[in-house]
Order: C-alpha cells, then structure tokens, then sequence
C-alpha cells in the first residue's frame, strides 16, 4: 500500500470513528422493533457507502452511515440487555457475529468493489436478524408485534431498493443485484398494500401511509429510468421519505399496542 492510500486510509477511519463515537439517534422501540431495525440498518449501511462512492448527497450520507453503524450497535447492546432466555441470547450472538465483517468492511474506505462485497454481506446479517426477530414474535406474538414487523419490513425494502440501485447506478454488473432490486420492488408493493389494508389503522397511520404511497410512486418513476445519473437524487431522496414514514408508523403501531 502506497503511503498516500494509507493516509487516505487513516483520514477515513478517523473521521468515521469520530462521526459513530459521537453517537447515534435510535428510536425508542420495544425488542421487536430493535430487531427488525436491524435489517433495515444493515441495508442502509451499503447503501450510504454507496452513495459516497457515487457522491450523491455525499455529507448526508456519511452522515447516515455512521449513525447506522452506531444505531446497529446500540441496538444490540439494547437487545442484549432485553434478552431473557437462552435461545433469544443465541440468536442475538449469531446476529453479532454476522455483523462484525460488514462493520468492519463499511468502515474501510469506499470502492466499487468492496460495495459489492459489503452488499453480499448483508445476507448474512439479514437472516441473523431474521432468526432472531422469528424468536421474539414466538415469545410474544401478539397483532401489535406482528404489525410492527411489516412496517418494519418496509423500512429494510426501501433501504435494499436504494442500495441494489445505487449498485447498479455504479456500473456494478452482477444478475444477483438486478434480481434483488426487483424482488424488493415487487416485495414493497405487496408490503404496502398488507400496510393500508389492516383494520387497526388509524386516520393517522393511513395519512402516514397516503404518504409513503405517493412517493413510492416517484420512486418506481425513477427505478424504470435506471442508468440515468440523474434519477440516483430521487431514489435518494425517495426512499428516505419513505423510511421517514414507515418509522413513524412504526411508532404509532408500536404506542397503540401498549
């Protein structure tokens, strides 16, 4: 490594270790919450990386890189502290051994390629979180749970439509990142549609989601136009709206359980 790659290096890790010491915003969530927050987390952390590599809205998104590796973090000290049985603290360790590798290749300065990789990774984390929000819903399974964790499914598919575009936007050539951008297009859309149709909702909630369907509309706008540099600041935008949303409904499901 050349002196100037190792200063770039050391520049990069600096500024990153400060922005994630000063510490995340997490939103105060109940255990199901947290763990399907992680999903979303793990997307959005490739999909910040991404953007800086692309530099779309490069300040803000090193911004929400930091605070997702931070958030990713707290919640699992959170949920650790949460954790009161055996299985639980199972799940929750292979969901913390699953995501040292991403963190780590997250905070490494950005490339095309480590993109890729760090993308693969997610799989990984994904299905960890996954197990583990498996595990709570059957400790407490009730309607409120089970809604909050479609919401929450909503917040990673915006974050995973957002990254496998920016992938793609990036000149990343790969079929398994085409597929995905269209499995989690197609996934949002039926999510969506789950999400509007409960009876639980209230006034509040369905304006939330009035909202969220609108600008999926101009989110799919610019899906159908990929290739065009200019539509990367509207997914970018889009799909932070969207997630905006989805965690206040998130809430809003989470407060009327109680």
């Amino acid at each position: 490594m050349t002196v100037k790659k190792r200063k770039a290096r050391w520049v990069w890790m600096l500024a990153l270790a400060a922005a994630v010491l000063a510490g995340p915003v997490v939103a105060d969530q109940g255990s199901v919450g947290l763990a399907s927050q992680q999903r979303m987390l793990a997307q959005r952390v490739v999909k910040a990386y991404s953007q800086i590599g692309l530099n779309v809205l490069p300040t803000a998104a090193m911004n929400q890189l930091t605070n997702a590796l931070a958030g990713f973090d707290s919640n699992l000290g959170a949920l650790d502290r949460s954790a009161g049985d055996d299985g639980t603290q199972k799940a929750l360790s292979e969901l913390a051994l699953a995501w040292q590798p991403l963190k780590s290749g997250a905070m490494e300065p950005v490339s095309r390629d480590r993109a890729l990789s760090l993308s693969r990774q997610t799989d990984e984390v994904d299905l960890a979180a996954k197990r583990l929000l498996q595990r709570l819903q059957d400790i407490a399974d009730t309607p409120g749970n089970r809604l909050v964790t479609l919401a929450g499914r909503q917040s990673a598919l915006c974050q995973r439509i957002a990254k496998a575009y920016m992938l793609v936007s990036w000149g990343v050539e790969s079929p398994t990142v085409r597929e995905e951008l269209d499995v989690a297009v197609n996934e949002f859309s039926g999510g969506l549609e789950r999400l509007r149709s409960q009876h639980e909702n209230t006034d509040e909630i369905r304006r939330e989601l009035d909202e969220m369907a609108l600008q999926w509309e101009w989110l799919q706008t610019a899906i159908a136009a990929e290739g065009a540099s200019s539509y990367r600041l509207i997914v970018a935008e889009a799909t932070e709206s969207i997630l905006e949303a989805s965690e206040r409904v998130i809430r809003m499901y989470e407060q009327s359980s109680r």
